[in-house]
């Protein structure tokens, strides 16, 4: 006997209008963009902030740089571990150090209005020293003379930041983000430690909703025009981070 076969039809684009009609996909996108964004800016923010304060002239600046380099080099899996303790409402420290202000146990991953910002302080942590060492090439490319003149012609520290430093670093900065976006779009391992997407789907971010419904509930045809719509939107933004990168070297006259 001839084993039974399942008939194929061809859906054609049938499923990326499911995906992008589907209200699971929707709130796996904004859920992601919710802690992407928030999380980008004060990366770029803090990781900017350092690297000015290491490019300063100290002692130890070389054991200084390594040991900020330290949360990227962590383990996704081990750093989601890590939070999960430190959020803990009985044991945590963070509640820990809180009871010194007089203020009482949060369930920092389980109440719906502090879970998202708690995945957004783990992603900031894990990631701004990459952004830290992105700004210290930058300032490693910037010509001493452009400083030296803005000293000489009596610009103070504020002015020489704002008319020479942040031009200059303006296309890493951009290029920069474009690249942290990338990156964070592929967030799993630490959210699926941390919440495992909950409470309910608040932290289900996209890679989540792969994995729910692509190996969990098998909807296979989905769950692959949903990945297509991603990579798609990836190489849009790679694309820009390129441009972006070609477009720092002509600000710096190809400086490295």
């Amino acid at each position: 006997m001839k084993p039974s076969s399942v008939p194929l039809h061809n859906v054609g684009l049938q499923n990326y209008s499911n995906v992008l009609q589907s209200t699971d996909f929707q709130q796996a996108v904004t859920t992601t963009l919710w802690i992407v964004l928030p999380a980008l800016a004060i990366e770029m923010m803090a990781g900017l902030s350092i690297a000015l304060w290491l490019n300063r002239p100290m002692r130890g600046k070389t054991l200084l740089r390594g040991a900020t380099l330290v949360p990227y080099l962590l383990v996704p899996v081990v750093i989601g571990n890590v939070f999960r303790m430190m959020y803990s409402a009985q044991f945590g420290q963070v509640n820990y150090y809180l009871g010194f202000l007089g203020l009482g146990n949060h369930a920092w991953i389980t109440d719906p209005s502090t879970v998202r910002w708690a995945v957004v302080a783990m992603e900031a942590w894990h990631t701004t020293p990459f952004v830290t060492l992105l700004c210290l090439a930058g300032l490693a490319g910037i010509p001493k003379e452009h400083l030296e003149a803005g000293v000489v012609d009596g610009a103070n520290a504020w002015q020489r930041f704002r008319y020479i430093v942040l031009p200059a670093l303006w296309p890493i900065l951009a290029a920069t983000a474009i690249l942290r976006g990338m990156d964070a779009l592929q967030l799993f391992d630490e959210v699926y430690v941390l919440t495992a997407g909950g409470p309910g789907r608040l932290t289900s971010v996209i890679n989540l909703y792969f994995y729910q419904f692509g190996f969990r509930q098998f909807r296979i045809g989905q769950t692959s025009a949903s990945i297509v719509i991603v990579v798609a939107s990836l190489t849009v933004l790679a694309v820009l981070g390129r441009f972006m990168w070609h477009s720092r070297k002509a600000w710096t006259g190809g400086a490295r």
